[in-house]
């Protein structure tokens, strides 16, 4: 029987303010509501409107702007809304809530979801979808009204924003699509009451190819890293590149990349060669085949890609791509040596191939027995469609696991669920 796993903040000076409690009895705890009207002001580098005057991006509120209240702990006790626009606000809303004295409370200034994956390379984009500021004061009294350490609060920038130049052999390239890798890079921060942060590679899609791309990063490290570039242009090439940086949450970039450009794959290309086929960058692994270097859906290696049923697993494949056998899924894996690893911070299964690596991260699963579905396993464990049915109910995939002792293997899985899968192309002849 299939095991179910469910896991898962001026304009104006204030010179005080006060509040009116519907109940100053903490002695039972009974939760207290205070109307709250305080200054804040924004940094230069984020908030919903952005613009952008040679190196510097200066930010501000908008009118009806929301700013989160939150304890230490998670728990959404308010939202504050910006009466007016401009560098610097009036804040007025409710807290409510159990809160005592010396309790931290942050106030942020976020979209909903905070997701730096799917970008669109612009700072409208950015403004849009990848906000992330926030500020604290700390509670010094609850009764009779609500007093925090100061009466204005300064939201600072939680990620950063750099201006990305992209060329190849001196000359710009447009780009249409990227991909970003590093060790520590979030993909995504919780909505709402948590702070919870997933860490992955950021990808985005520009409406407009352009040679100068705006990206929002946000880094669980201060160190100086090596950000890894997966890039297509407007011609559908495909380059790669690196970039050693230390780009610090709360300031902005410009940052010059340059790409290499990947080569036409054909059947003569020695195994462990890496170019594109089928307009997808890929490795070769046998004198007639070669495997995608990323996911179904995904815009470069460490990225999980979409998440398949074995009825639709072949969806959105074209130009040749197609799902592998079970066979060659076997053989993929007694051919090449592999091991359990962890590429630019994600976890995964890396095999050798000649002088090169094809990584195949650990995505886990979306279960399909519940809506809205679970993603289970991640970061732990990959499963990845052969086209191969075992039964009615089941279906041959591939198998990653980070225990030591296992030993990658196929393995019959649950149709209904949402699986990876890593495309297999066949060389063409010269």
């Amino acid at each position: 029987m299939k095991t179910t796993i469910k896991t898962l903040c001026g304009l104006l000076a204030i010179l005080a303010f006060t509040a009116c409690s519907s109940n100053t009895d903490e002695a039972v705890n009974t939760p207290q509501f205070w109307h709250v009207t305080l200054t804040a002001s924004m940094g230069d580098e984020t908030t919903r409107a952005l613009s952008a005057d040679g190196n510097t991006i200066t930010a501000s509120f908008a009118e009806n702007d929301e700013v989160k209240v939150l304890k230490s702990d998670g728990t959404l006790v308010g939202t504050l809304t910006a009466k007016t626009a401009g560098a610097s606000t009036t804040l007025d809303g409710a807290i409510s809530g159990n809160i005592a004295v010396n309790d931290v409370l942050a106030f942020r200034y976020r979209s909903a979801t905070a997701n730096y994956d799917g970008q669109v390379g612009t700072l409208a984009g950015i403004a849009t979808g990848q906000d992330y500021a926030e500020g604290t004061l700390t509670v010094t009294a609850t009764s009779p009204s609500l007093t925090l350490s100061s009466n204005s609060v300064t939201l600072s920038a939680k990620q950063s924003i750099t201006k990305f130049s992209f060329t190849c052999g001196g000359s710009p390239v447009s780009v249409k699509t990227f991909g970003i890798a590093a060790t520590g890079l979030v993909q995504s921060i919780a909505a709402d009451a948590t702070s919870t942060e997933t860490v992955g590679a950021v990808t985005g899609t520009l409406g407009t190819a352009s040679s100068d791309v705006y990206i929002a990063l946000r880094n669980k490290t201060g160190e100086k890293q090596t950000y890894s570039f997966t890039i297509q242009d407007n011609a559908s090439n495909w380059y790669t590149g690196t970039k050693n940086a230390k780009l610090t949450n709360g300031k902005n970039y410009t940052a010059s990349v340059t790409l290499t450009k990947l080569p036409a794959l054909a059947s003569n290309s020695p195994v462990g060669t890496i170019g594109v086929i089928g307009g997808l960058p890929a490795i070769v692994i046998s004198g007639n085949k070669a495997v995608a270097l990323m996911n179904a859906g995904a815009l470069c290696p460490e990225a999980y890609g979409t998440y398949y049923t074995f009825e639709n697993r072949a969806s959105g494949l074209s130009n040749g791509w197609e799902v592998p056998s079970q066979a060659e899924l076997v053989s993929l894996k007694d051919t090449y040596t592999n091991a359990w690893t962890t590429q630019n911070g994600v976890n995964g299964c890396t095999f050798t191939i000649g002088s090169n690596t094809l990584f195949l991260p650990a995505a886990g699963l979306d279960d399909g027995d519940n809506n809205p579905h679970d993603f289970l396993f991640v970061s732990t464990e990959g499963y990845y469609w052969s086209s191969t049915n075992y039964n009615d109910d089941l279906a041959y995939t591939l198998h990653l696991d980070n225990d030591p002792s296992f030993i990658i293997q196929p393995l019959s899985w649950y149709k209904v669920d949402g699986l990876t899968v890593r495309p297999f192309h066949t060389l063409p002849n010269e």
